[in-house]
């Protein structure tokens, strides 16, 4: 029987993620908190990303080349990974392949996740139009 996994492919090799119940609960050691909002605080807390990518990468025969979550998240950006949304739906992924949340909660989540963050930038810079008109650019 195959075991399930998040796969992620970067320059060719696939890394199988997956948080066993012995990961999650070092996690839940190491942070004082349940599993689930480790991974609700990943995508804006670089200290719990690379807890959760080390965890999951070093789960038994998982065949993965590296189980460091910082090299793991190095290699994530150096392959074009960016933003909160992209390292947020990567931990939702991982936690529905986990058994930790459904696939459809993990949809839902990643949705929610970026309509907040379209928000958030939508609004950078508002009110300050006002301020900015008031001020002219110096003359040359």
């Amino acid at each position: 029987m195959a075991r399930k996994h998040y796969p992620v492919t970067l320059d060719g090799i696939t890394y199988r993620l997956r948080l066993t119940v012995g990961g999650q609960r070092s996690l839940q050691s190491r942070f004082g908190e349940e599993t689930l909002q480790t991974v609700f605080l990943a995508a804006a807390d670089s200290e719990r990303m690379c807890a959760l990518l080390t965890e999951a990468l070093s789960w038994p025969d998982s065949g993965n080349p590296i189980t460091d979550g910082e090299q793991l998240y190095d290699l994530l950006v150096d392959g074009g990974w960016t933003g909160q949304e992209r390292f947020g739906a990567l931990a939702f992924d991982l936690a529905a392949a986990s058994g930790l949340i459904t696939e459809a909660q993990a949809k839902q989540l990643k949705s929610t996740l970026h309509t907040a963050m379209e928000d958030a930038f939508s609004h950078l810079g508002e009110g300050n139009d006002t301020a900015q008109e008031q001020r002219p650019f110096p003359k040359a």
